[in-house]
């Protein structure tokens, strides 16, 4: 408990320092987003929030780790963990400069994944095998992408990222794993810190660096959280911890097939943005989507504490059957416009 609290503060003073510093060297060195039919904002806005967010995650994760003995720097779960974040965090630097390829991009999250599981962070694979391999490939890209399409609005993949990893910091002090909790703490503290400054009306972005960055770590956090002794069933308490991006990614990739659009291609038309016509207000609807996460997160915890199979399991239905409602209304009440569906827009 007291090295989750330490890296915690350490990330959190520690991101509240670098935001500012990131966002003058943003400005003197031009990394600065320009609006996009994707965004809502209308005038260029510092982009290099990421640097901020890896610099205070490893601070955090250095404090809680070595410092109090919770994990050894020689650890290999914890190289894997680090290894794959730099891959990726360096890879969304460039894209956020020079605009890579999908297939690029794609490769270098593969290989950061393959990474994070090389290093041990493998949670039920000795049960599953080479279909779980596949499965924890598809989880740890899905999620960092999934984080990727929401960083669409002020606050938004910020927030969820905060209020996600304090529900790993709870799963991990109940499963008894506290290089868990440590490493989402330290991911808390990074996301909180950030908030500050990205909070609508932002004033500086996250850039594909850092919401990259962190679906990659809250994916790995979800994996660690998991062990080989668990059931099938006790591994959706994750995915229910996460089910908002989970939700987003599913929602946008099958509204765009069924108008037969690119899942590459930018547009206002992610839950946030259909969320926000339906608030007005950017706001709001930040807050509302971080009051989803925080309900998702606790029933998360409390299904680990019953360890029932049938309560996880009508937990999930429900769950599934909130988001398809959701969905339904989303698309009846904030249909997209017509200049977002059918106009070409940068690579989400």
């Amino acid at each position: 408990m007291l090295s989750s609290l330490f890296a915690f503060a350490v990330a959190l003073a520690a991101s509240l320092l670098a935001t500012p510093l990131a966002r003058r060297l943003a400005l003197r060195t031009g990394f600065i987003a320009v609006p996009s039919g994707r965004g809502i904002h209308r005038e260029p806005t510092p982009l290099l929030g990421g640097a901020a967010v890896f610099i205070a995650f490893v601070a955090g994760i250095a404090a809680g780790a070595e410092a109090l003995g919770t994990i050894h720097v020689g650890s290999s779960r914890l190289w894997g963990v680090l290894g794959g974040a730099s891959l990726v965090f360096g890879m969304g630097l460039l894209d956020d400069r020079y605009n890579l390829g999908w297939f690029s991009k794609l490769l270098v999250q593969l290989v950061a994944a393959v990474l994070l599981l090389a290093g041990g962070n493998v949670g039920p694979l000795p049960l599953f095998g080479p279909v779980a391999l596949l499965l924890s490939l598809l989880w740890i890209v899905g999620l960092a992408n999934a984080m990727n399409f929401l960083d669409n609005m002020d606050g938004v993949a910020t927030g969820i990222a905060a209020v996600s990893s304090l529900s790993f910091v709870a799963l991990g002090l109940l499963s008894g794993r506290p290089e868990v909790a440590v490493l989402a703490a330290a991911l808390a503290g990074a996301a909180f810190g950030f908030l500050r400054s990205n909070f609508p009306p932002a004033k500086i972005f996250l850039g594909d660096a850092g919401s990259l960055l962190l679906g990659y770590l809250l994916a790995a956090t979800g994996l660690a959280v998991t062990s080989p002794q668990d059931t099938p069933v006790a591994l959706l308490v994750p995915v229910l911890a996460l089910g908002y991006p989970i939700f987003d990614i599913t929602f946008v990739s099958v509204t765009r097939a069924l108008r037969g659009q690119s899942l590459t291609q930018g547009g206002k038309d992610h839950t946030s943005h259909r969320l926000a016509r339906v608030t007005g207000s950017a706001r709001r609807t930040s807050i509302a989507i971080y009051a989803i996460c925080a309900a998702l997160g606790l029933v998360a915890n409390l299904l680990h504490i019953l360890s029932f199979t049938p309560a996880t399991l009508v937990a999930t239905v429900f769950a599934a059957s909130s988001f398809l409602w959701l969905a339904l209304n989303l698309c009846r009440r904030a249909p997209v416009p017509e200049s977002s569906a059918s106009a070409s827009a940068a690579v989400s």
